[in-house]
């Protein structure tokens, strides 16, 4: 399994979800994202069509950690095991502008 740590992938502004690639043919077999300690702002991830305020294809809400205790984290893994999540279906959002989360993901 290899490793890709996109690192802290930031949203310039909120309700404008930031892709995490834009190439169809870019796949994982597993992708995870974290809360940032420090941050005060919720964060989302789901489709690039996703909506904050309505929660349309919101896969998950995650909490902010502005004191620097446990962080919140999200995990999707391929069924098969194989490179099969494709990256350009999935997307963060944030309710503070320059906040992100960090975002990883393995390939076989």
């Amino acid at each position: 399994m290899n490793i890709k740590c996109n690192g802290r992938v930031n949203v310039t502004t909120p309700g404008t979800p930031v892709q995490l690639s834009t190439d169809p043919k870019a796949t994982a077999s597993k992708l995870f994202f974290q809360v940032i300690p420090g941050l005060t702002g919720k964060m989302y991830v789901g489709s690039p069509t996703m909506s904050k305020v309505t929660l349309s294809s919101v896969a998950r809400v995650l909490w902010p950690n502005p004191t620097g205790g446990f962080s919140e984290t999200f995990c999707i893994e391929s069924q098969d095991g194989e490179d099969s999540i494709h990256l350009s279906q999935y997307a963060v959002d944030a309710d503070v502008a320059g906040e992100g989360l960090l975002v990883t993901w393995w390939t076989e």
